[in-house]
């Protein structure tokens, strides 16, 4: 089953003109030495909700031992390194890495179908990061996956991938989703539960979620 690398940077000074030039980076220097050292970059975006100025990205791998030959190949890329030398003196870049392992219902199909898609536009996402109880995990994947089997294609959400961590926070469940309609049902207050006989056990084996709005980098394979 693949292995994923998440990799959250924050750009400071929290302006438009630091993460420009970061972007920019990114797109001409570190995209172009990842494609050289192997890495498979699926996707990259801005986030939005919580602390302003990160960015996440998700590199996808065959195995651990995998990753750490593509990275160590990386790592030794004097003409990258130089080159983030040089950034680093004009802006601040804090990097949070996690590896995670894909799980059952975040499908190899389903992120495929995410990478082929050609929108005309590029796509809203979220990111749901559940953390889960001691033991609850397990039930947890079990329990969403049938949820996730069960709405179909066309809804307001559509998943394209889900993992778990590996090295990281334990017990972490991640979901990648794509918003057709884009936020704008999330935003709004409803009154009543209409998912209160899955949700609600849910909630016994994963008491905590955080949500990230996210928006694809020009860089990113999804858009």
């Amino acid at each position: 089953m693949a292995v994923y690398l998440e990799v959250r940077h924050r750009i400071k000074p929290i302006t438009n003109t630091a993460f420009d030039l970061f972007v920019d980076f990114y797109a001409d220097t570190v995209v172009p030495a990842m494609e050289r050292h192997g890495i498979d970059l699926i996707g990259a975006w801005k986030m939005t909700g919580g602390e302003m100025g990160w960015d996440l990205s998700i590199h996808r791998y065959e195995s651990m031992a995998h990753a750490e030959e593509c990275l160590a190949s990386l790592g030794r890329d004097k003409a990258l390194w130089s080159t983030v030398e040089r950034l680093r003196g004009e802006i601040e870049i804090e990097e949070i890495t996690k590896f995670a392992n894909r799980v059952s219902y975040g499908t190899e199909e389903r992120l495929q179908a995410a990478l082929d898609a050609n929108p005309d536009q590029p796509r809203q996402y979220m990111l749901a990061v559940l953390q889960t109880a001691g033991g609850g995990l397990l039930p947890a994947i079990d329990m969403l996956g049938k949820l996730i089997d069960g709405m179909g294609e066309g809804g307001a959400l559509q998943l394209v991938t889900a993992y778990a961590s590996r090295i990281g926070r334990t017990g972490e469940l991640t979901d990648l989703w794509i918003m057709p309609q884009g936020t704008d049902f999330m935003m709004q207050y409803q009154p009543g539960d209409p998912l209160a006989d899955v949700i609600g056990p849910l909630r016994e084996h994963a008491p905590e979620e955080e949500i990230y709005f996210l928006n694809p980098l020009p860089y990113s394979k999804m858009q």
